[in-house]
């Protein structure tokens, strides 16, 4: 016995095959009728409808057989689907092919065997139509003939039975989506209408007959839609898109003339009940098309808004009343804040000249007096006189700040800090200074107050590195979360405890971590008014003896 070679295309046949979706599906009266006609037509007792599966073939339709599958491997039909003409053995058993075969040396004992591919449009062979006999035959060129011809008839009854099951799929998920859409359109919180090009109501779900008071019955095929609107609202609209459109529009046609220009519309309307009364709806209307595009009505959808329109009406009183307080909570901030500076200022200037006459006396009496104890009491009378100065000052530089307009340009603060930084190595050539500028710091902002900011941060890092063997002061930038540039200045010097980090911004506020190197405490107090001023941000991060970095942002960068 010799099995019959696996096409080199099987994969795409049996992919055609499954295709059909008629492996192991019951008997079928069609099929049966092409197997009945094909054995009387060969003369034979028996005749298959044989689908040949990856290692089976299966029987759709059999005459004269009882058997529902065979192995593929011992098959005639395995030889058939080789060729696409009718595959015959006259006489099995002088066939070395098929000798052995157990179809011939046992039941049904076969001699004679005839098949016609079964061949798809693109030409694959799933099976055959196939007879066969014990007895030894030969078909006339008549009967091979019919025999292809009916192998064409099982091809074609296939594709449509392929093609029932499909528009039976296809209508069944038709009834499933009109279905599921009539429940949508039934249990819709908004009202739906439909209606013709004219106005005519087709159609209406529950939530609008309940809007508006009517029932399907009295609108369906009865009623325009403009039965439920408002005249003068009408009237007003259409003027609006006469005046637009440059044309003139009907106040019936007003409602949907948007949607008719192919333009889907959302407005407020206000809708007239079956009995008198009036309730606020926003509308939704757009327009339904043919296969041909052709206009063939519209379709509404509309909310009660009643309610909402109140809660809106509140809210913008509401509003309005937080505007006028917000106002004139401002004015009467503004004001406090006017007056504050202006104390700052006063309380700053008339120091002046009560310090300037005391530390003249002061200077006097120095000369006068000759104790140590004296000249120790006169020593702290004119550092207390100094610190008073410095506060003086500080006060006059945040009232002259608060007042002063941002006079913003492009600045690049590496060359800010490039400048500075070779100055203190200048002044100070035997400090070993490493310094890292990152080049083109670009930001906008007012020059002159982000020179002074960078000048404190700078001098700042400076002070507090004045101890370590190698300094390092590294400026630069970073992207922050939210894609705004942050500015640094970092240093390697003593640190601070993290704990007064809150305070470390407020004037005249200190922190002695090398002693001598902290300043009056108001420098990074005038840095974070700068920084405040531009909008930014500015914070610390330090462990003690591991450095710090102090990060800025400047809105507008």
């Amino acid at each position: 016995m010799k099995p019959a070679p696996i096409p080199v295309n099987d994969n795409e046949r049996l992919a055609a095959l499954y295709r059909y979706d008629i492996l192991d599906t019951a008997a079928e009266a069609e099929f049966d009728d092409f197997t009945r006609l094909a054995a009387q037509i060969c003369g034979v007792p028996m005749a298959l409808i044989s689908l040949v599966d990856k290692d089976r073939q299966w029987f759709k339709s059999r005459v004269g057989f009882e058997a529902q599958e065979g192995a593929r491997d011992v098959s005639f039909c395995g030889h058939a689907i080789l060729g696409r003409d009718v595959f015959e053995i006259p006489d099995a058993t002088n066939d070395q092919r098929f000798v052995d075969n157990p179809a011939v040396t046992g039941d049904p004992n076969i001699r004679f065997y005839a098949g016609a591919p079964l061949l798809t449009k693109n030409g694959s062979a799933i099976g055959t139509l196939c007879v066969f006999d014990d007895q030894p035959k030969t078909l006339t060129d008549q009967q091979i003939t019919a025999l292809q011809a009916l192998s064409r008839q099982v091809i074609r009854q296939m594709d449509l039975r392929l093609l029932v099951r499909r528009e039976k799929e296809l209508n069944q998920e038709l009834v499933r989506q009109r279905n599921f859409q009539k429940l949508l359109f039934d249990s819709a919180m908004a009202g739906v209408a439909s209606m013709t090009p004219s106005g005519l109501i087709t159609s209406v779900n529950p939530a609008f007959e309940r809007l508006v008071g009517y029932s399907a019955a009295e609108l369906i095929q009865q009623k325009n839609i403009r039965l439920v609107h408002l005249d003068e609202e009408l009237k007003a609209h259409a003027s609006e898109l006469s005046t637009q459109l440059d044309q003139a529009v009907a106040p019936g046609e007003s409602m949907w003339w948007s949607a008719a220009m192919g333009i889907p519309e959302m407005r407020d309307w206000t809708y007239r009940r079956k009995d008198g009364s009036t309730v606020s709806v926003l509308v939704s209307t757009s327009p339904l098309h043919d296969s041909d595009n052709l206009l063939t009505g519209f379709v509404v959808m509309a909310w009660d808004i009643t309610e909402r329109k109140k809660v809106r009406e509140e809210i913008e009183r509401l509003n309005a009343d937080l505007e006028r307080r917000v106002l004139l909570r401002t004015t009467e901030l503004a004001r406090t804040t006017e007056d504050l500076q202006m104390l700052s200022y006063s309380l700053a200037h008339d120091l002046r000249q009560p310090l300037i006459a005391i530390g003249g006396f002061g200077h006097r009496l120095k000369e006068e007096v000759v104790s140590d104890q004296g000249q120790h009491y006169l020593e702290r009378i004119a550092a207390s006189i100094e610190q008073v100065n410095l506060r003086a000052d500080a006060l006059l530089y945040f009232a002259n700040l608060s007042r002063r307009r941002l006079q913003r340009a492009t600045v690049d603060l590496g060359q800010l800090a490039t400048a500075q930084l070779s100055d203190l190595k200048r002044q100070h050539p035997q400090r070993q200074l490493l310094t890292l500028v990152q080049p083109e710091l670009l930001t906008w902002a007012d020059p002159e107050l982000v020179t002074e900011a960078m000048h404190e941060l700078i001098l700042n890092a400076w002070n507090f590195t004045a101890n370590r063997d190698q300094s390092l002061i590294e400026v630069g930038s970073e992207i922050g979360e939210n894609g705004e540039t942050i500015f640094f200045v970092r240093d390697n010097g003593a640190g601070f405890d993290m704990a007064y980090v809150n305070t470390l911004f407020e004037p005249f506020q200190r922190i002695e971590t090398v002693p001598g190197s902290a300043g009056q405490g108001i420098g990074l107090a005038k840095v974070k008014r700068i920084v405040a001023k531009h909008g930014g941000k500015l914070w610390a991060e330090s462990e003690i003896d591991q450095g710090a970095v102090f990060r800025f942002t400047l809105a507008g960068t």
